[in-house]
């Protein structure tokens, strides 16, 4: 048995209670630890006279995952089990710089037992080194255990892993044939190499990799072979094993194959294949064979169910050439069908050398196998360099869908028109909110990409043009410093004590909103470009504000900016903070300037002004915290995500402008320096219109004009511009992806276009919902192989269909809908 403890602890814990007290010396890293139990000798039966029967049955040992205390040790458990009782748990642990074996040895009948091992890990070590960990046990008739391996890495990492996925240890291969080999590695510093050592048969080992250049994958699968030409009968060893960026090596557990000679004329070809439970219709599958005759062709057959009628939807074979004993071949589905889901059955199928045909067989060898999936909707295709997407945007004049790679500080771009990706965009570090650069009201979309760097305190400006996609600039965002003077009366004198205390912010950005100023519809081109951000706290943030985020805005076309306050704006009980927010530009972009002036008057006889106070408790945001942009680029919404309890929702409207009087009892005057953004919408708590507390917040969506925007929840919570609640969406809890249709506007039944007045919503279950946003109900169901994990984007391609992109755990989906196919199920 051979599993992966990932993110687990390092070995040897010298004392614990029901298990012996352990000594032993560590250096370097090498170490050898002993320990017995001593209680009343037990001795298992030997079976030696007295009608005493042997005890044949062997104890059974497993290795379990432990957290770490900390990133310097690795942690586990053996657990160990026999009928009668147990002997002896012995334990060896080997890596690059640690070695050694552990021996517990049991003097009483103890039949179940849990030893925990923690294993300091030299400093020269270092993380995400591969420590491989092998557990047996020997019971009092010393039957011996089959041992169980395990890999963990150093420092709280995952390790690396090589594994030999074909041939089995049932397998058989033939002297002077050629039998497929095929193996899978990951490994958190990625792949550089990919191989096996092939020994036992052989006059020396054979070696064969696969080495890989720039950019390095963390995960990799290889369809190779092995040669047995001058191999001799015998067992044959076949050992994998991975080379990481940082060249090391690590070892995955061998596979142990019977090499014969050739057999007879009347051997058949043993089949299998793998395929999913769901799959569309462009999938693969893989066929593999073995026979000892030679394997010569090798295919798959797609049937209707047997109560739908005898149709083939699709059908091929491959050619295998030379002698093979054991071969495999991956197949590219073409199955014609349209309506999903639908169900089909699979079968796969060789021929040997002598002409013998064969299908894949159930485990009783005799029954044919037809595996019954099915056929869903989509197209799922993998990222090209591994990481994690976390968000995506579809680009309408170019036609593809650009996604930013969080972990690999790139842009990866999908072209709808050929369904491949092309060549990733580098961007800043840890890219996470994408936005489109405005042109108008109508929404169109410039030939730039926004692009939240939340690694650094920038923002990318990326050239879209289709030809020659880049990176053309980094936006720095100036730093603000946010001060508030705090006014408390004191209990005893009565007098009033004032305080400044200054706040610090992290100006790393996350989620992003595009909005322009000008007319507030039609064709007209943008004015200014309004870019709302979110930002992520960093530790060194100041109290009250430790784990807070913020919201702005800056304009990009006269680099000023804005900080989100309105959502604070009143006064606590006993005491008032005066606000003063000041913009101190980066890299000479913009000016230095007060944003909100401590005390600013209206004339010379105004002795009052006007100061900005602040329930200081409301001026920061959570940490992700969501900002969307309408599809016309007039306004946004902003939510708060986790806990329902507190989360809050504001809509922007950039066409509002600023507040540029003031009144107080001197009279009305014009604001020095306009403050208050009238675009900002008082704050809303979610939980007015959740019931449930205890659900998260997960995401934001609004529609083509902001008319409408959605709250995800443990349900969908539609609201309008002014916060009210319109109605909600039964989607299921979980995973959080939701978009409106790229034409859905207004709030009334005939605001939209037929057909346009829906949403998309990820589920729990594979498959994407298909919601009226006037009705409330669910009108379809868009079935997918893999659910949903991560953000979904709604689009229209140049033909009028919806496109529908979204992440999965194995890579993007992309589900086209018909006009014609959103009317007939969900008719206006």
């Amino acid at each position: 048995m051979t599993r992966n403890l990932a993110r687990v602890a390092r070995i040897i814990h010298l004392a614990h209670a029901g298990t012996p007290a352990r000594a032993g010396r560590l250096t370097g890293g090498v170490f050898a630890l002993a320990a017995i139990v001593f209680a009343a000798a037990c001795v298992e039966g030997n079976g030696a006279g007295g009608g005493v029967l042997a005890d044949t049955t062997p104890p059974v040992v497993t290795i379990t995952a432990a957290a770490p205390s900390s990133d310097s040790v690795v942690a586990f458990n053996v657990v160990a089990t026999d009928n009668l009782g147990l002997l002896d748990v012995r334990v060896s642990v080997a890596g690059p710089g640690i070695s050694g074996t552990f021996d517990t040895t049991f003097t009483s009948a103890v039949t179940n037992v849990t030893l925990p091992y923690t294993v300091p890990v030299p400093a020269s070590v270092p993380p995400g080194t591969t420590v491989t960990i092998i557990a047996s046990a020997i019971d009092g008739a010393h039957n011996v255990s089959r041992p169980d391996t395990a890999f963990v890495g150093t420092g709280n990492q995952s390790p690396s892993i090589a594994v030999i996925t074909n041939p089995k240890s049932t397998d058989t291969a033939v002297v002077g044939f050629t039998m497929a080999v095929s193996l899978s590695g990951k490994s958190p510093s990625m792949v550089k190499a990919l191989g096996f050592i092939a020994s036992g048969v052989f006059a020396t080992p054979v070696t064969d990799s696969v080495l890989y250049t720039s950019p390095l994958k963390d995960s990799v699968a290889v369809d190779t072979s092995v040669s047995l030409v001058g191999a001799t009968t015998g067992t044959l060893t076949l050992t994998p094993f991975l080379l990481d960026s940082l060249k090391r090596r690590v070892l995955g557990v061998p596979v142990n194959v019977v090499v014969a000679n050739s057999a007879a004329g009347n051997s058949v070809p043993v089949v299998d294949f793998g395929i999913t439970p769901r799959i569309e219709v462009t999938d693969t599958m893989h066929v593999s064979a073995h026979d000892r005759a030679g394997v010569r062709w090798l295919g798959y057959e797609v049937r209707n169910l047997p109560s739908d009628g005898a149709t083939f939807f699709a059908a091929d074979s491959f050619q295998v050439n030379g002698n093979v004993s054991s071969a495999l071949h991956t197949f590219k589905l073409g199955l014609n069908i349209s309506t999903f889901p639908k169900q089909v059955q699979v079968f796969g199928f060789a021929r040997n050398n002598n002409g013998t045909r064969a299908y894949a067989l159930l485990s009783d060898g005799v029954t044919q196998r037809g595996d019954t999936v099915d056929v869903v909707a989509g197209l799922t295709r993998n990222l090209p360099a591994g990481g994690v997407i976390a968000d995506a945007l579809y680009h309408k004049p170019t036609n593809r869908l650009y996604l930013s790679n969080i972990e690999r500080d790139e842009l990866e771009v999908f072209d709808l028109a050929d369904s491949t990706f092309h060549t990733p965009i580098a961007v800043g570090s840890r890219p996470w909110g994408i936005a489109a650069w405005p042109a108008n009201r109508d929404g169109t979309m410039g030939d730039t990409l926004l692009v939240a760097n939340s690694g650094g305190t920038n923002i990318s400006y990326v050239n879209v043009n289709g030809n020659a996609d880049q990176e053309v600039f980094r936006y720095p965002l100036p730093a603000i410093i946010v001060f508030t003077v705090t006014s408390q009366t004191s209990q005893t004198t009565g007098q009033v004590i004032e305080n400044k205390t200054e706040h610090d912010f992290s100006e790393r950005p996350q989620f992003l909103g595009a909005t322009c100023t000008g007319a507030v519809s039609g064709p007209a081109p943008c004015g200014d470009i309004i870019l709302l951000y979110s930002t992520t706290p960093t530790l060194g943030q100041t109290q009250p504000f430790q784990n807070a985020g913020t919201v702005r805005w800056e304009n990009l076309t006269k680099r000023t900016s804005h900080f989100f306050f309105e959502q604070a704006m009143g006064q606590t009980s006993g005491r008032s903070d005066t606000l003063e927010v000041d913009r101190n530009a980066a890299q000479g972009v913009g000016s230095d300037s007060v944003l909100v002036p401590f005390r600013q008057f209206g004339s010379a006889t105004d002795s009052l002004g006007l100061s900005i106070v602040v329930r200081i408790d409301q001026l920061a945001f959570r940490d992700t915290t969501f900002v969307r942009n309408s599809g016309n680029f007039r306004r946004a919404i902003i939510a708060e995500g986790g806990a329902i309890q507190g989360s809050r929702a504001i809509m922007y409207d950039d066409s509002a402008g600023f507040q540029t009087t003031f009144t107080n009892a001197f009279g009305t005057f014009t604001a020095p320096t306009p403050v208050v953004d009238n675009g900002i919408s008082r704050p809303v708590d979610v939980s007015d219109f959740i019931a449930n507390t205890f659900a998260r917040v997960g995401g934001a969506a609004i529609n083509f004009d902001g008319a409408l925007g959605a709250i995800r929840g443990d349900s969908t919570y539609i609201i309008d511009r002014t916060l009210r609640l319109q109605g909600l969406l039964q989607t299921s809890a979980g995973n959080s992806g939701f978009d409106f249709h790229p034409d859905n506007a207004g709030i009334g039944p005939n605001t939209s276009p037929a057909g346009t007045r829906l949403s998309f919503a990820a589920s729990s279950s594979p498959q994407i919902e298909v919601y009226d946003t006037y009705r409330y109900n669910r009108c379809m169901i868009l079935p997918t192989r893999d659910p949903v994990i991560g953000p979904i984007k709604a689009a229209k391609d140049p033909s009028g269909n919806v496109v529908l992109v979204a992440a999965t755990q194995f890579g993007v989906v992309i589900v086209t809908v018909t006009q014609a196919q959103l009317l007939a199920s969900c008719p206006p």
